[in-house]
């Protein structure tokens, strides 16, 4: 069976309409392939940014080349998915800190891609990406950091398939939110190429 990793970066995820939307998404896949699914909730990892003495660590090990070690276990989890569903709540431009701390520890070279002297190699077995958001305003894909970040990250694990599934102006007072996720929802065979 096809590993489906689920990485929910929300925060206060009982109301999160992000969560709502990624959690469809998922179900989604889980109704049309064979996948088991892994899900990460970020808040619940106890992560932290590297630091000089981690990233000593992370750098002694992967030049012994020791990636069996548990300070790899996420980036093997990552490298070794075959489709991958990001949650992230747009904020101050992007996406909550927790994910970005997430791909540190999972951006590791000789797990999620190696260098050449024609640049990076992509080491994942993803072929799909899907990134899902929602943003209170107005700001499209183009302008979501967070979304053009993953997408270039992707590109340098050797992902080949991204897309983003968003919903804006959902903190403007004469949207119907309800309505507009519904309707991503719907769409959500659409939106991922079926």
């Amino acid at each position: 069976m096809k590993k489906l990793l689920y990485i929910d970066s929300c925060v206060l995820r009982e109301t999160s309409r992000t969560k709502r939307i990624a959690d469809a998404l998922v179900e989604h896949l889980l109704s049309i392939g064979e996948y088991v699914l892994e899900q990460l909730v970020l808040e619940d990892l106890g992560l932290l940014p590297l630091t000089s003495k981690t990233l000593a660590r992370r750098n002694e090990l992967r030049y012994a080349e020791r990636y069996d070690d548990a300070m790899f276990d996420l980036a093997h989890q990552f490298a070794e998915a075959d489709e991958i569903v990001v949650a992230a709540p747009f904020w101050e431009g992007a996406y909550p800190a927790l994910l970005k701390v997430y791909f540190e520890h999972i951006s590791v070279v000789g797990i999620a891609n190696r260098y050449t002297n024609h640049g990076p190699v992509g080491m994942c077995r993803a072929s799909k990406l899907h990134y899902v958001t929602t943003r209170g305003g107005f700001a499209t894909d183009e302008q979501d950091l967070g979304w053009q970040n993953v997408k270039g990250l992707a590109k340098v694990y050797g992902i080949e398939h991204t897309d983003c599934i968003s919903v804006n102006a959902t903190d403007v007072p004469t949207t119907d939110v309800d309505a507009a996720v519904a309707a991503v929802i719907a769409g959500i065979p659409h939106l991922i190429g079926e």
